[in-house]
């Protein structure tokens, strides 16, 4: 069957309920056999967490030798949100830092393993969140989600700024419940840091653009809490900047079969590009579509339980991330040099980090990030490129990617 554009807003794959857990048919399942264990799973169908549908509990996740917890927490409006904890540091001298992760299309919190495994010896406490839409948490109305392609402008904002108000809520409840140190004098130690990977970041700038619309006790309390807004790789639409002409992913192909776009998609945007100098600022050094050999995939590295526990393709945000820039900029812009929302959040560092060998579309938005922080008066923005990492730079690279977080934080 043939999905227009528009039809990807509401698609979902059809599920067959079976427990904690369902199968489901579709290309991306046969991609997952492919790459992880062709022989052991068949290509029947795979298995992956149907969260969509119906809320799941756990307690526990073990990867190897390390365990995760993996509890939720419920908002205002019965709101629940599920995350995995890499759990409270061992005693120290200097108070632990919270980290809370938001992770990008395609690939829940699970993306994130790697780099809990290395939090506590970092005394640093790990939250990675699934967002609303993705296992565990509690799905957004279809009917609510369809305005980013076909609302107004001001119902485009509103829907933003509602996740991004969601995710405040998060950040303080989880704050007040494990009683998670402040920020210290020294800022050695304490808070709480906010990172958006890929388009997550569209949660996480709308968070910090709507604090102003908190009650005052949620502000008080960010305020002394909140000491970073990480910004990993975001891409150019996510953050409201134009793509330049040129760029190419599966899902603006097409001469590609639309039910195609997702399976080939999941592949290539884990893949390492040979771009030439970005600091050139020159779109026609970027490689927009053929990935380098100097490095496999991330995916091919993924075991076919892991794949299984994070890789969640049902859920459609490519056509509400084109129709709804304007409004992402709007919030990027009033993160990022708003003078109130800063005065709301004196302690608030702003990173941007980028890998060198990342597919194309952060680039761009970066230099244009560059030039509204000089407009601004510039230093108001951290940038950080990474070399010879990739858009998955938590995941292959993770002990490189932890010291850049600490080193921003």
């Amino acid at each position: 069957m043939v999905h227009t554009f528009a039809d990807c807003v509401s698609m979902r794959v059809t599920i067959t309920n079976r427990g904690p857990r369902s199968w489901v048919q579709s290309p991306l399942a046969v991609l997952a056999v492919t790459l992880a264990d062709n022989n052991r799973l068949g290509l029947q169908g795979r298995r992956v967490l149907a969260g969509r549908r119906y809320k799941t509990r756990y307690s526990a996740c073990l990867w190897g030798r390390f365990q995760l917890t993996m509890p939720s927490l419920v908002i205002a409006n019965d709101i629940e949100f599920h995350y995995t904890d890499s759990g409270v540091p061992p005693l120290q001298d200097v108070p632990y830092i919270t980290l809370i992760a938001v992770h990008g299309m395609g690939y829940n919190n699970g993306i994130f393993k790697r780099v809990q495994e290395l939090a506590q010896d970092a005394n640093l406490r790990i939250v990675a969140v699934n967002r609303r839409q993705y296992a565990g948490s509690t799905p957004v109305p279809d009917a609510e989600s369809a305005v980013l392609v076909s609302g107004s402008d001001e119902q485009k904002a509103e829907f933003l700024a509602a996740r991004g108000l969601e995710l405040a809520q998060f950040a303080v409840t989880f704050i007040r419940k494990e009683g998670t140190p402040p920020i210290s004098t020294d800022r050695k130690g304490g808070g709480v840091a906010l990172l958006g990977w890929s388009s997550g970041n569209t949660a996480t700038l709308a968070m910090i653009a709507n604090v102003d619309r908190l009650p005052s006790d949620m502000q008080s309390c960010l305020a002394v809490h909140l000491r970073a807004l990480i910004m990993q790789e975001p891409p150019s639409l996510a953050i409201g900047y134009p793509l330049p002409p040129g760029t190419w992913a599966p899902h603006m192909d097409t001469s590609m079969p639309p039910e195609l776009h997702t399976p080939f998609w999941a592949q290539w945007i884990t893949s390492y590009f040979d771009h030439g100098d970005p600091s050139s600022r020159d779109p026609e050094v970027l490689s927009y579509i053929v990935p380098s050999f100097s490095r496999r995939p991330t995916i091919y590295d993924m075991t076919a339980e892991e794949l299984e526990q994070m890789l969640d393709q049902s859920v459609a945000e490519m056509p509400g991330m084109f129709c709804s820039t304007a409004q992402a900029l709007v919030n990027t812009r009033k993160a990022c040099f708003d003078d109130k929302i800063r005065a709301l959040l004196p302690h608030l560092k702003v990173s941007h980090i980028e890998g060198s060998c990342a597919a194309s579309f952060a680039i761009p938005g970066r230099w244009s990030l560059e030039d509204d922080d000089q407009a601004n008066g510039g230093g108001r923005i951290n940038f950080v490129m990474i070399s010879g990492v990739n858009h998955f730079m938590h995941w292959d690279n993770p002990r490189e990617t932890m010291k850049t977080y600490l080193d921003v934080l």
